[in-house]
């Protein structure tokens, strides 16, 4: 039997136009979401592994100047989808290629922190000027929000501009080039919103994304653990480190999920919205470079390292960067300074003394401190706050 031609697939009807999703449109993180979230492992693990290997000053500084354009593209991204999330096969081929940038970002790292530059800035530069393209197909059927998203796309693509022409220079005038393209990108979304009166994203969504990248950055220090619980002959000092390296990441979790809430991104406050979201930006950054500190801590015990001041500083200065940050949410969200914001401060004051007088210490001990500091304050934490709140964020993944 002969069969019967069929004819070729409607693709328009794979396309849908994009919309601005209602603020209290109920939405959780979608696979989609997940799957692009699994290429920011590979990027984080990177600079991870480049402050592992160079944990002086210099690597200090690379780590956080890279740290923030990566740290930045998550960001982008994860908002767009929240305003215009319309999963139409154009959004999901314009997410896929934007992952494949992200991996070849996380690629050029460790050339970008060699001096070799170039990779790094056209990945970026392509990457955002993809994140402007979005914005310029939801400006063409939203007329409620034109000119929000006319400048966001301007804002981003004049960011790529700035990233792609600083491949064509040297350095140290590449990084003046790359701190100028951040600054404009990171100035976007200020500008963006006095032009939109009402709420570009949904609040309990963006909070669950924030969850998730938080996650993310904590699994650097389960691959810290195992990676200082590796190879054969350890030794006692090694592996009591190494586990109160995973007690340092577990309260982490406990602290963030335990108390950091979304309702200040519910409010009609640029400040508090915009305090939360950037704010976070030393929540990751502290948690991965907590970290490679803990790497550093259980390469020292176990004697293939000295665990100097600078390592001390990683670890500590993870955690302190990471408290601070909270600090700021916080205050933001209940808008005084109450007993939790003591005592973090409290925490990151003893911690700080921690860094800079404990050169005696030896790795188990110096762990066990800032371990110590962080119970407490997870303790702490969750008897002045009775129940947890976390389940004001907690993830339903595929909504």
């Amino acid at each position: 039997m002969t069969s019967v031609p069929q004819p070729p697939a409607d693709v328009t009807r794979h396309l849908r136009p994009v919309r601005m999703r209602a603020a209290d449109d109920e939405r959780h993180p979608t696979w989609l979401e997940l799957f692009f979230d699994l290429c920011f492992v590979a990027a984080v693990a990177a600079l991870a592994s480049g402050l592992h290997h160079h944990p002086d000053a210099r690597g200090v500084l690379t780590f956080a100047g890279l740290f923030i354009p990566v740290w930045w593209a998550w960001m982008g991204y994860t908002w767009y989808a929240s305003a215009f999330d319309n999963d139409d096969i154009v959004f999901r081929v314009c997410w896929f290629v934007a992952m494949l940038l992200i991996i070849a970002l996380a690629s050029q790292s460790a050339s970008a922190a060699d001096g070799d530059g170039v990779g790094f800035a056209l990945a970026y530069g392509l990457l955002q000027a993809l994140l402007a393209a979005l914005f310029l197909r939801a400006r063409r059927r939203e007329s409620t929000a034109r000119a929000f998203a006319t400048r966001y796309a301007a804002g981003d693509l004049l960011g790529a501009v700035v990233w792609l022409a600083s491949a064509l220079v040297p350095p140290p005038l590449q990084y003046v080039l790359w701190a100028t393209g951040m600054g404009i990108l990171m100035a976007t979304p200020p500008f963006a919103v006095l032009a939109y009166r009402g709420k570009a994203f949904n609040a309990a969504h963006i909070a669950e994304r924030y969850g998730l990248f938080t996650l993310i950055v904590l699994g650097e220090s389960v691959v810290a653990v195992a990676a200082g619980l590796g190879g054969g002959g350890l030794t006692r000092p090694q592996v009591i480190t190494a586990v109160l390296g995973f007690g340092v990441a577990a309260c982490l979790w406990w602290v963030y999920f335990g108390s950091v809430r979304w309702s200040s991104l519910t409010r009609d406050s640029l400040l508090r919205s915009f305090t939360w979201g950037y704010g976070h930006l030393l929540v990751f950054a502290g948690v991965a470079a907590a970290a490679v500190g803990v790497h550093l801590a259980a390469d020292a015990a176990g004697g293939l390292a000295e665990l100097d001041a600078t390592g001390r500083w990683i670890l500590a200065g993870g955690v302190i960067a990471f408290l601070t940050a909270l600090i700021a949410i916080h205050y933001v969200t209940v808008m005084r300074w109450d007993g939790l914001s003591t005592g973090r401060a409290a925490a990151v004051a003893s911690l700080v003394a921690l860094a800079a007088l404990g050169g005696g210490l030896g790795p188990p001990v110096f762990s066990c401190v800032v371990f110590g500091v962080l119970f407490a304050l997870a303790v702490v934490e969750t008897l002045r706050l009775g129940t947890s709140p976390a389940a004001e964020a907690s993830p339903q993944i595929g909504g």
